[in-house]
């Protein structure tokens, strides 16, 4: 897969987990504040219900089959003076419109409150469904620039060139079962490096292919200055960055 592959792959992803969405935010706001007992028939309202979960659960279902290629991709994101491993577009897909579902279940529509709490509920419950964009905008990743690496996986992290001391070409150590990107790095005061494992289950990258480039910028300190050109992409990985 190219660069340009996994670009393409990652906006579909993105603009059918945000359609989704939409759908089931427009089901629900329908079912609140569109259904009564007077003007609704009971199938129908049975129906709006239940329609919102039956099409989380497919979309999780389908994200899971048509995503599947993109789950750990022999590649990365070529971006201004950067390198990124993205988020994974399942993890990113179903916690979007999961979310925008939860987000849902807040809204108020009971003409028995007042006209005022019921806006500052509904005001919130909007704010909440705005918030599922969050994992699509600013989803796990791992940026590898001339800098070093900037983590945000597990957790937020920065780490320079300067601290890494080896970084081994397989999700090290071998007892740890989720796949994970294992950094030798330096400790003050220590004489010996210890190990930054970094999560990589919420990540679409094959471990191994984002191991063996981060350890070719710890050992050719020379190259890292041409982090983030498709030359250097298609030189540190030998593949190419188009179509």
């Amino acid at each position: 897969m190219t660069p340009g592959q996994l670009d393409r792959h990652l906006l579909t992803s993105k603009l059918t987990a945000a359609a989704i969405a939409l759908v089931l935010v427009a089901l629900r706001v329908t079912y609140e504040f569109a259904v009564t007992p007077q003007n609704t028939p009971l199938w129908l309202a049975i129906a709006l219900l239940l329609a919102p979960i039956v099409i989380l659960a497919a979309a999780f279902i389908a994200f899971g089959i048509a995503f599947r290629s993109v789950a750990h991709p022999l590649a990365l994101r070529i971006r201004e003076n950067a390198f990124v491993a993205p988020g994974s577009p399942v993890w990113q897909g179903r916690m979007a419109m999961g979310w925008a579902l939860l987000g849902t279940l807040f809204l108020e529509s009971d003409p028995a409150l007042p006209l005022g709490v019921r806006i500052a509920i509904n005001a919130v419950a909007a704010l909440i469904i705005a918030a599922a964009a969050v994992p699509l905008l600013r989803g796990p990743r791992i940026i590898v620039s001339p800098s070093g690496l900037t983590i945000r996986a597990g957790g937020r992290r920065k780490v320079t060139w300067d601290e890494l001391v080896r970084v081994p070409a397989a999700p090290l150590p071998l007892t740890v079962r989720s796949p994970k990107l294992a950094l030798s790095i330096r400790r003050p005061g220590h004489p010996d490096p210890g190990w930054l494992l970094i999560p990589l289950e919420l990540l679409a990258v094959e471990p191994v292919f984002l191991g063996t480039v981060v350890e070719h910028y710890v050992e050719h300190p020379a190259n890292r200055p041409a982090i983030g050109t498709p030359e250097e992409y298609t030189r540190v990985t030998g593949q190419p960055t188009t179509p």
